[in-house]
């Protein structure tokens, strides 16, 4: 990404309304636990306040869209309102087609990658004659520009402060998230007002952290939290009853968490992204170890 693509990000991100987050009048439940070595979050609803709720229930518009072409300089030919409805369906439709080839390839929960999605759709609208794309166009400023609007953000309250002091205390800290290339990217901006596309998140281990386009699998599924059981082993000597995962969802964090040996604690501290999964067979009779309501309590834990 161009220095000045990162700057039109940071400008936007900048502008953004900050969201506070809605108590949910869950009461926390904790205490403190001496055997926490390592702590796990997941981002969206956690680290992050999501207008929609999470990473896959963004709400997409033709307005949001003219300004992710606009942009990144990719045009619209004769300003035809039909191509923003035709490349909205076929991002509905390509992104279906992908998680249907995935189930028939045996993944319970198959996640897409984003920026490919956005490739394939602007060649078949390019294809069709309906926009303008020059050779050396930042598809992912467009990504970047469309996601961030349709699912706006804010840190939640407490990130900064609970962060910076496990990394103080040394905590290992790792994250498992249902997320895109972007999410480093508001992370880094919201831990330290910088716009980075490295695929990492600055003050996190690299190799305890997975993201679901990646590895092609989302959450519920077990095999992203397997995926931190070899360095946390070998690097670290740590057990995974040994760890505490953090988010907010019965489902994809408390129960996907605590299915490999982790500790999990539930976040209900937004009332937008808290999922308590009371219908799911797996989640009714689950209880998380811990329930906290903002993010500082972790330290009260750890």
């Amino acid at each position: 990404m161009r220095n000045n693509s990162k700057k039109y990000i940071k400008n936007l991100l900048d502008s953004l309304e900050p969201l506070e987050p809605i108590p949910t009048g869950v009461k926390p439940s904790y205490s403190k636990d001496e055997s926490i070595k390592a702590v796990i979050f997941d981002i969206y609803g956690t680290l992050l306040i999501s207008s929609s709720g999470d990473v896959d229930q963004a709400e997409i518009s033709e307005e949001n869209l003219k300004t992710a072409l606009d942009a990144s300089g990719i045009k619209i030919i004769d300003g035809k309102q039909s191509t923003m409805d035709y490349i909205l369906s076929d991002f509905d439709c390509t992104i279906n087609v992908c998680h249907d080839a995935g189930r028939m390839n045996n993944l319970p929960y198959p996640e897409i990658d984003i920026l490919s999605i956005w490739r394939i759709v602007l060649i078949h609208a390019k294809r069709k004659g309906l926009i303008a794309i020059e050779k050396d166009v930042d598809i992912s400023l467009m990504t970047c520009v469309f996601e961030f609007l349709s699912n706006k953000v804010s840190i939640m309250p407490g990130l900064k402060e609970v962060i910076f002091t496990l990394k103080e205390n040394r905590i290992p800290l790792g994250i498992v998230s249902n997320a895109q290339f972007y999410t480093p990217v508001l992370m880094n901006y919201y831990l330290y007002n910088k716009i980075s596309m490295k695929e990492r998140i600055k003050g996190f281990d690299k190799e305890l952290t997975v993201f679901s386009y990646k590895l092609g699998k989302g959450k519920p599924d077990q095999a992203l939290f397997n995926e931190l059981l070899p360095a946390l082993k070998w690097k670290y000597g740590i057990l995974p009853s040994e760890v505490l995962f953090i988010g907010n969802d019965m489902l994809k964090d408390i129960y996907a968490s605590s299915q490999v040996g982790f500790k999990t604690v539930l976040f209900a501290g937004d009332k937008r992204s808290l999922r308590m999964r009371k219908d799911d067979i797996r989640t009714k009779s689950l209880k998380p170890d811990y329930i906290i309501d903002h993010l500082e309590q972790i330290t009260k834990i750890v």
